[in-house]
């Protein structure tokens, strides 16, 4: 009998994704593919980036509130990829395959579908002090600037920044989630002066998606191939602190209330995990 309920405590945990004894504080369920999320203080609400089923024109963008009394899954429709996701003022930004679309974060007006020239597979925003925003081109292996003025450069483009996926803007650096080849990818830093590369993990972890500041001059990030999170700062000390399952995206950290957010996308759902 004791072999019995440690058989079935063991395969509970397995299929819930608790290896490491932590399982999800809430899980939110009534989207499509659910690949970024953010939120803005201003509005109060969080935005969620949802690819749906890749069919032209049927991605869209959820809100919902700090509560979650108010969810509005087809919030702005018709968008045909949507990834990546930033707030701006009082603009909202996705990428959306090869376009930055600006929405109006109060009334969820598409204002602005800004074409990317050259751009093959856009994917993580990120904005630097100044306002300029970059974003990455996955599949181009490249990094793209938008200027505050609204001009767009492609800032740095090499096989070196191995499929670029998450990022995340320092006054000194990029910090890089990459996607690699074979789930070999790399926490990488981008000097913002030079341009020059150099790697922070000591070797290949997987597919990485998202990456976010812990605060204490350590970083969570996710890989996308095995749901894995970890944490890892810039002498490259990995560390795994939550095994979820297969397809966890762009992830989102509030410092204030020590929460992780997961958007998952072949579960078609939002998983939010307690990191106290």
């Amino acid at each position: 009998m004791k072999h019995l309920i440690l058989l079935i405590l063991f395969c509970g945990m397995a299929a819930t994704g608790q290896e490491n004894g932590k399982a999800p504080e809430i899980k939110l369920t009534g989207f499509s593919h659910p690949e970024s999320i953010i939120y803005d203080e201003g509005t109060e609400y969080f935005y969620v980036s949802n690819m749906a089923d890749r069919t032209e024109g049927d991605g869209f963008i959820s809100r919902i509130s700090r509560k979650w009394k108010d969810q509005e899954h087809n919030w702005i429709t018709g968008l045909n990829d949507p990834k990546g996701l930033l707030v701006k003022g009082d603009r909202l930004y996705v990428t959306d395959v090869t376009q930055l679309v600006e929405m109006d974060i109060n009334s969820g007006e598409i204002l602005r579908r800004i074409p990317v020239e050259g751009a093959e597979s856009l994917n993580d925003p990120a904005m630097d002090e100044e306002g300029n925003i970059f974003f990455s081109d996955l599949a181009g292996s490249s990094i793209y600037k938008m200027h505050d003025g609204g001009e767009i450069e492609e800032w740095l483009s090499t096989p070196d920044l191995e499929r670029p996926n998450g990022l995340f803007v320092t006054p000194g650096f990029i910090l890089v989630a990459a996607w690699g080849d074979d789930q070999n990818g790399n926490i990488l830093k981008v000097d913002r002066t030079t341009k020059e590369i150099s790697r922070i993990s000591k070797e290949g972890i997987g597919n990485m998606d998202g990456i976010q500041p812990k605060g204490n001059g350590e970083y969570y990030i996710s890989d996308w191939a095995t749901g894995k999170i970890y944490t890892i700062d810039m002498e490259g000390n990995l560390k795994e602190v939550i095994s979820s399952e297969k397809s966890s995206g762009d992830i989102l950290y509030l410092e204030d209330d020590k929460k992780l957010y997961l958007p998952m996308n072949h579960q078609n759902e939002l998983w939010i995990y307690n990191m106290n």
